[in-house]
């Protein structure tokens, strides 16, 4: 595969396998700041070079190499034979079965199967063959889109350079002579219309044209379609932008353009004529709105229908109205007397779609009832009640397990459109002990399912915001919700076992576009732990106050606050990030207010104040992940990532942030070179090897890059970098404290490749990565090597610090 198919083994004598496609500028070094991305030129050309993945690998070509057309040729006479059996077998069985039963239905005949080298070529990907009349058409649409973008006067040739070391590839050259662009001198506006002509000067101001900038018709159609969506905006329901013209005069010399924008009348024929009537555009206001209701849209199923009317609206239905007349009103975004607006009309569209009691919503519009628009939204309902039950395989950072849940679901309790779910969830699962040792295979208990988990939870979601609804930002959002949640879960594990309970209350607000918020002002969570005796005595035998204190019951009062940006959401991205900022405290309320009323401490020894008679956390935490997706080629696809944060422990718990609320480094979907739990912090090495390694800094930076193999296999190659760190000096972890100055030389460095098997409803990851660089590996020790780099120790070292690790998840790690 890697070395052996020579690239032209299926390129007949005489003819050229393309190897590559470049593009020059001749005479013309400002191609750059004219606005031409070489990009948009090399997809226009017509004949591409065969794949590349990885650092060029032609990974498909190759592969279709691999195939050998005699035994192909072999294979196909041994197929056709076997087929033709299969089909007197098929035909014997047809007569004995037909002689039974006259009316018996002929059993059809398979297709012949592929051989092992058809599938090999299915999969992979032929040698590109030199077409020079696929060459010639590529310089007449490079120089078509040139001109498309000013450059009337443009040159485009093709040159094909033959590889004399390599006699079958060729290179294909296009170079390119740009010449002086055509600039807008004068812009002028032909409008008969005086209302319309008014309304597009309104927004001149923010013309996508300019005047002495370079004539381009993609930015034209720009134009064209900002103006669209100015007019259907403001009552213009039948305008389109085929409407909208341009006229382009060169004749004035120097390389200027006298532009002319220009709105035809609405035209049409008479009707017993060929006469083309002119008429103006028309304005058009909402003169009725009309709701109706149906179980499904075939509504002569269902007899007459009840109508009521709240406030101007009138709302149709059968059978039984599934919801407040309100909810539907309020969903509007136009009402009786409004001009239309296409934007009022998508919005109502999609807050329909968004409160989950509609399987399909129509907006229709009518002019021939009334003298404007009168508007009917049909709506189809759904059920609203279901019960779910599932039983699912889970991956928790390589860790496996099996759990179950049964739900219960009404999206309409109330009538309101709130959503009431109760659930009922437990499994068991593979857990790492927190004392585990790597190389005592005894410490990490014998059951294959050590941890034990089951709770209920209940949630309630409000389709609106509660106590903020009537806030001016917030009054046009779609699928606005307030949620309260309220949770127990119990956790049995060899260690210990650990109740949580936890209660919430907050809004999740998604504006227009790829931004949501999600605002949690409570957020209360109790955690009860009984320590096993053996763990407890290990934690007494570690004397660590950090791992003590974070292994003590708490409570958190506190609240959660989100900002997520989502690009993927953005249509008109090509590249896009992802940022996801997160800021949570606790407790820090509960204290203040404590040391206002001069209450004395319940704990004097740490000086700390309790809630329900647990010492509550203090603490304030922030995180950040940023990733950002950039295509390459038709599949491919570099991602990087930047992730970290930071938290605060506080007055009343100093000693630690809570053990849920740490930083840890590792596992699949981080530094994959390393086990969750098993890096850091800073340079502390831990001869035990445990997974008990968290703290209160995180910095994270990853890049992957993505590349198909065949057509439900993935490849990836990626680098991680990273680590954690501790706020305050433990000697108990000697180079853990986070210092300017050392840090850096703390990062973590791991590598390695992956595949990605695609099954349609989830995509199944193995990874397999190798420590680069190790800052664990100790320093200026004459018993161990002086560099934390692979290439710096010995086999010994390599073998302690440099491990091969295997990471098997679900879906991509980000």
């Amino acid at each position: 595969m890697l070395s052996s198919c020579r690239l032209t083994k299926y390129v007949p004598d005489g003819q050229f396998l393309l190897d590559n496609n470049s593009i020059q500028f001749v005479n013309d070094s400002l191609s750059n700041e004219r606005k031409i991305d070489l990009d948009d030129l090399n997809s226009i050309l017509k004949q591409q070079p065969n794949r590349k993945i990885l650092l060029g690998y032609r990974f498909h070509l190759k592969l279709y190499n691999l195939s050998n057309q005699s035994r192909i040729d072999k294979g196909i006479i041994r197929k056709e034979n076997d087929s033709i059996k299969k089909v007197e077998r098929i035909d014997k069985k047809n007569s004995r079965k037909l002689a039974k039963n006259p009316n018996f239905k002929k059993k059809g005949y398979p297709d012949r199967k592929l051989t092992f080298g058809e599938r090999l070529r299915t999969t992979g990907e032929p040698p590109i063959i030199l077409d020079e009349e696929l060459i010639a058409k590529s310089s007449r649409q490079l120089s078509i889109f040139l001109i498309n973008k000013g450059f009337f006067n443009n040159q485009v040739t093709d040159t094909i350079i033959y590889n004399k070391r390599r006699k079958k590839l060729i290179d294909v050259v296009y170079k390119i002579h740009m010449g002086q662009p055509y600039v807008y001198k004068n812009i002028d506006y032909q409008i008969n219309d005086s209302l319309l002509k008014f309304y597009v000067n309104s927004i001149n101001n923010k013309s996508f044209i300019k005047r002495s900038e370079n004539f381009d018709a993609d930015v034209l159609e720009k134009e064209r379609t900002r103006i669209t969506h100015f007019l259907l905006d403001n009552g213009y329901h039948y305008f389109n932008k085929e409407f909208i013209f341009f006229k382009a005069d060169t004749s004035i010399g120097n390389n200027e353009i006298d532009l002319t924008m220009g709105i035809q009348n609405y035209k049409f024929k008479e009707e017993f004529s060929d006469t083309i009537i002119e008429k103006k555009h028309r304005q058009y206001k909402i003169d009725a709105i009309n709701f109706e209701l149906y179980p499904d849209f075939d509504k002569d199923r269902f007899g007459d229908s009840t109508k009521l009317f709240y406030k101007d609206v009138s709302i149709s239905f059968y059978q039984e109205l599934l919801c407040k007349p309100e909810l539907l009103y309020n969903t509007l975004s136009f009402k009786i007397g409004d001009l239309y607006s296409k934007t009022s009309n998508d919005l109502t569209y999609k807050k329909l779609s968004g409160i989950g009691l509609f399987n399909a919503v129509s907006i229709q519009y009518d002019t021939t009832l009334t003298n404007g628009l009168s508007v009917f939204i049909k709506l189809q309902q759904s059920k609203t009640q279901t019960f779910t039950l599932s039983a699912d395989g889970t991956n928790n950072e390589g860790l496996f397990g099996i759990e179950a849940s049964l739900s219960y679901d009404h999206r309409n309790i109330f009538k309101g459109a709130e959503k009431l779910s109760i659930s009922v969830a437990g499994g068991v699962e593979t857990q790492l002990l927190v004392t585990a040792d790597d190389e005592d295979p005894n410490s990490n208990n014998s059951e294959l399912f050590n941890t034990k988990e089951f709770g209920p939870k209940i949630s309630l979601v409000l389709p609106k915001y509660l106590l903020i609804n009537n806030l001016k930002l917030l009054r046009d959002h779609v699928n606005a919700k307030t949620e309260f949640t309220a949770s127990l879960n119990y956790q049995q594990r060899p260690d210990f076992t650990r109740s949580i309970q936890e209660l919430s209350y907050g809004w999740i607000i998604r504006e227009r576009g790829p931004v949501t918020w999600h605002i949690n002002p409570i957020l209360i969570s109790a955690v009860d732990i009984n320590k096993k005796p053996e763990f407890e005595q290990q934690i007494i035998d570690l004397n660590d106050q950090f791992i003590a204190a974070s292994f003590q019951d708490h409570v958190i009062a506190g609240g959660l606050y989100s900002f997520e940006y989502n690009g993927q959401n953005d249509r008109r991205a090509i590249n896009f990030f992802y940022l996801k900022a997160t800021f949570e405290s606790g407790g820090g309320l509960l204290y203040r207010i404590h040391k206002a009323m001069n209450r004395p401490f319940d704990n004097v020894a740490t000086n700390s104040y309790n809630l329900f008679g647990i010492r509550y956390a203090h603490f304030q935490k922030m995180s950040l992940d940023l990733r950002y997706y950039v295509p390459i080629g038709e599949k491919s696809k570099f991602v990087y990532r930047i992730a970290g944060g930071i938290g605060l422990p506080r007055e009343n718990l100093r000693e630690a942030l809570p053990f849920e609320k740490s930083f840890f480094s590792g596992g699949a979907n981080g530094l994959r070179a390393w086990r969750a739990r098993s890096l850091g912090p800073g340079s502390f090495l831990d001869d035990d090897n445990s997974y008990d390694k968290i703290g209160d800094i995180q910095i994270e930076a990853n890049f992957e890059a993505r590349f198909p193999l065949i057509s439900w296999i993935e490849g990836a190659f990626f680098i991680d970098a990273g680590n954690i760190w501790l706020i305050n000096e433990d000697p108990l972890r000697p180079g853990g404290q986070f210092k300017r100055d050392q840090f850096i030389s703390e990062i973590a460095i791991g590598s390695g490749l992956g595949l990605r098997m695609d099954f349609d409803f989830f995509i199944v990851r193995m990874d397999l990565a190798m420590p680069i660089k190790n800052p664990a590996v100790p320093i200026n020790n004459l018993n161990r090597v002086n560099g934390r780099w692979i290439f710096q120790g010995n086999y010994s070292d390599r073998r302690e610090f440099h491990q091969l690790q295997f990471n098997l998840g679900i879906g991509y790690p980000f």
